[in-house]
């Protein structure tokens, strides 16, 4: 990927070591991802990247912008299977979902009472997967979610979504009163979907490139995440990157019941849309990592 890695490697190996977790719950302060894992390692590039991650309990991650990254730029498939379980009573759900995500927050030593409105459109974009703009007047916030039907029906999403509001107005002390509308920005054009050959990460978002620049580094990083028409991976590549991503959508898809078929509509959007293939250990580590169950 460029000419002086092994110059890069050999720095990175004298610098000094990162902090230790006790949790085994990270952030880094430059790609601001979130880790799940043993060591202050990057797990994605341990011998080049010059960051070490940071210990939850050293210091919590700035902002809940962390999890957007996840929301929007990651392949959207959990948020396709929390719209094929999320049945039943929308305020039921929405309640569960709120309770979920506040104390993942508070677990991952969040600061974000400080910055309301910034932890409600987090919410959002993490259990839609769609961009969220704001239209805010004294009394009153819009919230114009983009491109939602890519992933949700959204008179299902937005039943429950509006209960959640409610409950996060009250415990964020948000006065103005929310509205919810929605803006079809694609339309019949495919999203874009990526791999990385540096870190094996994937990404969904936009339209459909040969290649792109990478959306969580796009100043820094000099690889170059490509069309998956064009690149050659393997559904172990995205396993790996659940392993160290936090279980926040396992969380919130264990809060529902299970629903009939939800592990073949997950085979599906992992062979249609990304066209992996899949085989049973394989199928069973997503299941686990995503919370994907069938009913006994």
């Amino acid at each position: 990927m460029f000419k002086n890695r092994e110059l890069i490697m050999a720095r990175v190996a004298k610098m000094p070591p990162g902090e230790k977790s006790p949790s085994k719950r990270y952030w880094c302060l430059t790609c601001k991802m979130l880790f799940s894992m043993e060591d202050p390692i990057c797990p994605y590039m341990p011998k080049v990247c010059i960051n070490t991650p940071i210990p939850v309990e050293l210091a919590g991650p700035e902002s809940t912008v962390c999890l957007e990254k996840i929301g929007l730029f990651y392949p959207k498939i959990p948020q396709k299977m929390l719209a094929y379980v999320a049945k039943g009573n929308p305020e039921k759900v929405a309640a569960k979902w709120v309770d979920i995500y506040l104390a993942f927050l508070d677990q991952w030593n969040f600061a974000y009472k400080h910055e309301p409105l910034q932890t409600i459109k987090s919410f959002i974009i993490t259990t839609s997967g769609s961009e969220t703009g704001q239209r805010i007047r004294p009394g009153e916030i819009t919230l114009v979610l983009t491109d939602l039907e890519k992933v949700w029906d959204s008179k299902v999403f937005f039943s429950i979504l509006e209960p959640a509001l409610e409950i996060l107005k009250e415990k964020l002390a948000v006065d103005q009163a929310f509205k919810l509308d929605s803006l079809d920005i694609l339309g019949d054009m495919d999203t874009g979907r990526y791999y990385c050959p540096m870190c094996s990460k994937f990404f969904e978002f936009s339209t459909q490139k040969d290649s792109i620049t990478c959306p969580l580094m796009a100043q820094k990083c000099m690889a170059v995440p490509t069309d998956i028409s064009k690149i050659k991976y393997n559904l172990d590549h995205l396993i790996r990157v659940y392993e160290y991503t936090p279980d926040i959508y396992k969380r919130l898809a264990e809060a529902v019941d299970a629903q009939p078929g939800a592990r073949d509509h997950l085979s599906r959007i992992l062979t249609e849309e990304w066209h992996f293939a899949v085989d049973k250990q394989s199928m069973d580590a997503v299941c686990r990592l995503l919370g994907v169950k069938d009913p006994k």
